[in-house]
């Protein structure tokens, strides 16, 4: 499976019908308009940034942060430290 379809189906278990559609969003946005479907291991920190700010819109604080932690558990695959030290959140980019 692509990580563009593993973070879809993280979304669609967290927003339902309304996942594509936001997660393309989110992508183009990380990925400054290049096609959501070649996003790569090293913009999910930033992924996972956006999602944290802008999903608390559309659920819960609790259901928000469980979004934000299964892609960066995506990332972790990739680097088994990735998210774990300061500023590795994506928010410092």
């Amino acid at each position: 499976m692509r990580l563009y379809e593993e973070i879809l189906a993280i979304a669609r278990e967290y927003m339902g019908v309304a996942a594509e559609d936001y997660i393309r969003r989110r992508i183009r946005i990380v990925m400054r308009g290049e096609v959501p479907e070649n996003i790569g291991f090293d913009r999910l920190h930033r992924l996972a940034a956006g999602i944290e700010m802008t999903a608390r819109g559309y659920m819960s604080e609790k259901r928000a942060q469980d979004f934000y932690a299964a892609i960066l558990a995506l990332a972790r695959r990739r680097d088994p430290n990735a998210g774990s030290a300061p500023g590795s959140r994506g928010d410092d980019f």
